[in-house]
């Protein structure tokens, strides 16, 4: 059924231009893009604005195109080409490093960056359920009963799941 009320909301998209239908659809759709774009680049700035083109290329192409069979499929594929876009168009900084204090806390900040930047391959290199589990208790901040009902597991299956997930990616960054 609920397929049947996407394509009603597509076929409103792309014969009305319905904004209420989109809306819709992006309410939806933004968390799981969210994380995945969360988890794809450096910063959460990028990251909502990553969204934010997402959603805007996704209208511009349901207003145009024919018909189309997985919207979800759709807006991660147009996700996955603005993120290749973003290290396609994005050059280096070059910070400069100041005396005294200042060149201390640039440093920390560095060192905070690389940190920050480890973990994320790490987490790309997990599973995508597992991903989703850290990220959804750890970075959203949702309760094991939330999690648990978004993956209808019980809350104890839901526990050990996060804990084998933790334990691998610990695993990955620990040194070799």
């Amino acid at each position: 059924m609920k397929d049947i009320q996407e394509q009603i909301f597509l076929y409103r998209i792309r014969t009305s231009r319905d904004e209420t239908a989109f809306a819709v659809l992006y309410e939806k759709h933004v968390s799981a893009v969210r994380r995945f774009l969360f988890l794809k680049l450096p910063t959460p700035q990028d990251a909502e604005d990553a969204v934010s083109t997402t959603f805007f290329r996704l209208w511009n192409y349901l207003t145009a195109a024919d018909a189309v069979e997985s919207i979800s499929g759709l807006i991660f594929t147009i996700a996955r080409g603005v993120v290749a876009e973003f290290y396609r168009t994005r050059h280096p900084e070059h910070v400069p490093l100041s005396e005294g204090e200042e060149q201390s806390d640039q440093t920390n900040l560095l060192y905070l960056s690389a940190d920050i930047a480890l973990v994320r391959q790490a987490l790309n290199r997990l599973e995508d359920r597992d991903q989703e589990l850290i990220v959804l208790r750890f970075f959203e901040g949702r309760s094991i009963r939330e999690i648990a009902t978004h993956f209808q597991k019980t809350e104890n299956a839901t526990r050990v799941m996060l804990h084998r997930a933790l334990k691998q990616l610990r695993s990955m960054l620990q040194p070799v």
